[in-house]
């Protein structure tokens, strides 16, 4: 009978534990979320919102992906030569 109270309170612990590990990912992924659609934005306008990428990489032809990430999310931009987004690269929510 012992055991049952370990598996349960093991798998609360879990629960507990994984939602707080994702609570990073889950309110960056919120910030996002309210900016509404992002082609158009300007960098500061969605670092103002979301603060600032976690990476920056030229993509060439005056291009820039950044990158913002967080346990449980992570969404990645193009944007071009004046810092306008030109939409989403890739983004992934586990």
């Amino acid at each position: 009978m012992d055991f049952m109270y370990y598996i349960i309170g093991g798998l609360i612990l879990y629960v507990i534990i994984s939602a707080v590990v994702r609570a990073s990912g889950d309110d960056l992924q919120k910030k996002f979320v309210k900016l509404g659609t992002l082609t158009g934005k300007t960098y500061s306008e969605i670092e103002k919102a979301c603060g600032k990428p976690n990476a920056v990489s030229s993509m060439g032809n005056d291009k820039t992906l950044r990158q913002w990430m967080a346990t449980g999310y992570h969404i990645a931009l193009i944007f071009d030569k004046n810092d306008i987004c030109e939409g989403v690269s890739h983004e992934l929510s586990t």
